[in-house]
């Protein structure tokens, strides 16, 4: 099994819609293009949060993990 290589972390567990978003595009924001980000969050919204804001930005999804509880989200930033 291939492992993504990450840049950066970004723990959202224990917060929810629309923080884990907010993060995330604060995150990306300071990333270079090409970069993979991978967050974690325990929203059980952010799954679908996640996949409409990559969409809608145009940064890619690589993967998406789960853990129990736990979301693990392996996005890459793209430029737009």
């Amino acid at each position: 099994m291939n492992e993504i290589k990450t840049d950066h972390d970004l723990d959202c567990v224990g917060l929810y819609c629309p923080v884990p978003i907010f993060e995330a595009r604060k995150k990306i924001n300071t990333m270079q293009d090409g970069q993979v980000l991978k967050m974690i969050a325990d929203d059980p919204g952010s799954e679908a949060d996640i996949k409409s804001w990559s969409k809608t930005t145009g940064n890619k999804l690589l993967k998406v993990d789960r853990e129990g509880d736990v979301f693990i989200f392996y996005i890459k930033k793209t430029a737009r």
